[in-house]
């Protein structure tokens, strides 16, 4: 190595050993000197003061006193009681609750049609009368009647067409009384029984509730889909529903005239139950909760909130119980 390096290595190591001697020197030269200790509480690694040697208080460091706690800021909402139902919303079709094909008894031609389309006809009415003359023979007329009380919805046949016992010539339905055909979910099916109470809408009355109520329940369920076909019996009297239409039906699962209600927001999934944060004292206070059902985006409690609860709706998430918190907000 060459003098001149030796000579500046030699010089920064001198450096070094007094700058040390001055820290440790100085804190007994003048130890009630503000400048010297709020110059070593910050510039001592580690945040020591060189002074004492301990560790230099948390506030010194990032401005925060280690004792005070975060009070978190919340919504709150105010538990409401009253009334509430649960619905299982499905879609399905109008069907005429009896519909038959009308024969005619014996091969003959069509020598008469005596209804249209549409029109009203009782069991027992002539429809049709069928000559069945043969070449050489003469015979009378058979009258073709209706088996059933109901509307024409089709004449499948006309004057002078040669008709057999083997084809319809009409069809006749009844709608005075019509069902609504809908798919249950194997999940719901357990719950499902007759006469349940359902409200029916159409697209065609969009501000009308029509009201029936389940009448039949397949015995098996559907292999592919895995649903069980449900009939729901609607009066018709005027005929407003009609075969083939599409209906939303809302079947009425449980009814309740009183039962505490919260926001769905409330509730929190923990511990693989469901809880919610009431606010008392300025603290959260966790309580496990019962869901009775839930309508939209409300939440209808067997228990764990009282109505009049102060239940958290927003931050709620980020809360443990006991945390201090401030009500940013709240709603009814």
């Amino acid at each position: 190595m060459k003098k001149g390096t030796k000579a500046l290595v030699a010089v920064i190591v001198v450096v070094v050993v007094l700058a040390a001697g001055a820290m440790l020197l100085l804190p007994r030269l003048l130890p009630d000197n503000p400048l010297v200790s709020k110059y070593l509480a910050r510039g001592v690694p580690g945040g020591k003061n060189a002074a004492s040697g301990r560790q230099a208080p948390a506030a010194n460091r990032n401005g925060a006193d280690p004792e005070q706690k975060f009070s978190v800021p919340v919504v709150v909402y105010s538990a409401s009681s009253g009334a509430a139902r649960e619905n299982l919303q499905l879609y399905g079709s109008v069907l005429a609750r009896r519909e038959v094909g009308i024969f005619t008894t014996v091969p003959g031609k069509v020598k008469q049609i005596r209804v249209q389309e549409g029109e009203r006809v009782g069991a027992g009415q002539v429809l049709a009368d069928v000559d069945r003359d043969q070449i050489g023979l003469k015979y009378a007329n058979v009258e073709v009647t209706s088996t059933i009380d109901g509307i024409v919805k089709s004449v499948l046949t006309e004057v002078g067409a040669t008709v057999s016992p083997a084809v319809p010539l009409f069809q006749i339905a009844d709608m005075d009384v019509v069902e609504v055909v809908v798919n249950v979910p194997e999940k719901k099916i357990g719950r499902m029984r007759e006469r349940l109470p359902v409200e029916i809408s159409t697209l065609s009355y969009p501000d009308r509730i029509f009201r029936g109520t389940v009448s039949r329940l397949d015995p098996v369920l559907d292999p592919v889909s895995r649903t069980l076909e449900v009939r729901i019996r609607v009066d018709n009297p005027v005929h407003l529903l009609k075969p083939g239409m599409f209906a939303e039906a809302r079947i009425v699962m449980r009814n309740e005239s009183q039962i505490v209600r919260v926001p769905l927001a409330a509730l929190v999934d923990k511990n693989g139950g469901q809880v919610a944060f009431v606010v008392e004292g300025g603290r959260a206070r966790e309580v496990a909760v019962r869901v009775a059902f839930i309508q939209a985006d409300t939440a209808a409690l067997e228990s764990g909130v009282n109505a009049g609860d102060r239940v958290v709706v927003v931050g709620q998430q980020n809360l443990n119980d006991g945390d201090e918190v401030t009500v940013a907000e709240e709603r009814k």
